[in-house]
């Protein structure tokens, strides 16, 4: 899935049209929204970065998110000099009160300005030469204990600057400035995509890993090793049965350690 997280109404506005979204009316401490086909979600945090980090929360348990599953933070945001309406990817967030600072991993191509990015606990009044908010901290710090570095982002759209100050905006002019993106947006989300499954295949259950562990006994730590092991075999020995491989094993740590032997004795081949 791919959750799009925006503080303010008038920035979900554009999106929530955009990507047909209806709200999830049984959902009430944040305001929820969906596709009708449950590949795309969106939260309205409200302003602040506790907000923000509550919102991640609340949206996960909501909707059962995935470690694999792609999370965008939307919005405007003011800086020094960049011009009005520029879309900048954040590849570094600052918490202004904490001096915690983390840097999103790009690892795909985009036309996007690449810009750092300063959270305040209140709204600035000094521009500088960095892009300035009141959610990413909360945001990305919440989303990484949930999600998958990699798939986590900041998208933010130039709203105001030394020579177009914060107080000639208002909710029609940032409607806009969020609209003019969705493309952009929208080519954000498809980068992201082939990585997300690329993760979410890694990550899926092994093939006889279910079976495995009905016949055998395995300790929690086990099952997870069992896992990894699985992985291994697959790359491994694509055209191996492993099951074949498996006879007269008694329990679950006795046939973990027989893997192990098998994968650590064999030579690696790539197999085609």
């Amino acid at each position: 899935m791919r959750h799009l997280f925006c503080a303010l109404p008038c920035e979900a506005e554009p999106l929530i049209q955009h990507f047909k979204l209806s709200e999830l009316k049984e959902h009430e401490l944040f305001r929820l929204y969906q596709s009708q086909d449950k590949t795309i979600s969106l939260a309205i945090t409200g302003i602040g970065k506790l907000n923000a980090a509550a919102a991640v929360t609340y949206h996960h348990a909501c909707l059962q998110t995935s470690s694999t599953d792609i999370w965008l933070n939307i919005g405007v945001a003011g800086h020094a000099n960049l011009a009005i309406g520029e879309a900048c990817l954040i590849n570094k967030i600052t918490d202004d009160r904490h001096t915690t600072t983390w840097y999103p991993q790009i690892l795909f191509k985009t036309d996007c300005t690449s810009a750092a990015l300063i959270t305040h606990d209140a709204p600035a009044t000094e521009y500088q030469a960095a892009l300035f908010d009141m959610e990413a901290s909360g945001f990305y710090q919440m989303a990484l204990r949930l999600g998958t570095a990699e798939l986590i982002h900041c998208l933010k759209i130039v709203s105001d600057n030394q020579e177009h100050p914060v107080e000639k905006i208002n909710a029609d002019v940032v409607k806009k400035l969020i609209a003019k993106h969705k493309t952009t947006i929208e080519q954000v989300l498809e980068a992201l995509r082939p990585l997300a499954e690329e993760l979410n295949s890694i990550k899926a259950v092994p093939d006889h890993y279910q079976s495995l562990i009905e016949q055998y006994h395995f300790t929690q730590s086990e099952r997870l090793h069992l896992a990894r092991l699985l992985r291994q075999w697959t790359v491994r020995f694509p055209k191996e049965d492993i099951i074949q491989s498996l006879r007269d094993i008694k329990n679950g740590k006795e046939l973990n350690k027989k893997i192990h032997t098998k994968l650590a004795e064999s030579d690696f081949v790539i197999h085609d």
